[in-house]
């Protein structure tokens, strides 16, 4: 499978590279600074921003599906993640690709109702310009014709993958944290799986 993967560089990106990798899959990486990519077999990158529609369109072309684990890295008010969205579904609509996994976050959206005191505090103080931005890329990303799996994990850490990921459309019976490698290994089997098809799944363990 041709792979396109977004926001290549960040931890959960490097782990789903690597996990692409070696399944055999061929790889692209789409990183701002190529540099920070180390060379591998089977890995190409193609520079790009999330502001320049051009770039996707070209990194678009032969993919047969694309793993976004782009993430913001600034708390002030900003497009950055809607316009990124709307660059990508228009990338992969001209392109005729269809399967995107994308990375969300547990609290946007409809999950925001069911979550947790902290999730609800956080998000309506720290991270609310983030999340403002987040959930317009998402109503974007929703009204789209792919066949995305919009992915919305609790608190992310870099411990070591033990699996045992739970995935749910509620989140009930699942403890909102996951490891960053469970996060990753989740999306890339999502590439060839329909069961959470144009469905916005809650993770964790």
């Amino acid at each position: 499978m041709k792979v396109l993967v977004l926001g290549a560089t960040g931890m959960t990106g490097q782990h789903a590279v690597r996990l692409l990798l070696e399944r055999g899959d061929d790889v692209t990486a789409f990183a701002r600074t190529p540099s920070a990519v180390p060379e591998r077999e089977r890995l190409r990158v193609a520079q790009g921003d999330a502001r320049d529609a051009a770039s996707f369109a070209r990194a678009m072309e032969g993919q047969d599906g694309v793993i976004s684990v782009f993430g913001p890295r600034s708390l002030k008010k900003d497009d950055l993640q809607e316009t990124f969205m709307r660059n990508v579904v228009g990338a992969m609509t001209n392109a005729g690709v269809k399967r995107l996994v994308n990375l969300s976050a547990w609290g946007t959206g409809d999950s925001y109702a069911g979550s947790g005191w902290m999730v609800k505090i956080i998000r309506g103080t720290i991270l609310r310009h983030m999340f403002d931005d987040k959930e317009r890329g998402e109503v974007v990303l929703l009204a789209s014709g792919l066949d995305y799996v919009n992915v919305r994990p609790g608190r992310l850490t870099n411990g070591d993958a033990r699996g045992g990921v739970k995935a749910s459309p509620t989140g009930e019976g699942v403890k909102p944290v996951l490891a960053r490698a469970d996060l990753a290994a989740f999306m890339v089997e999502q590439l060839q799986s329909d069961a959470w098809v144009r469905k916005s799944p809650l993770i964790g363990y």
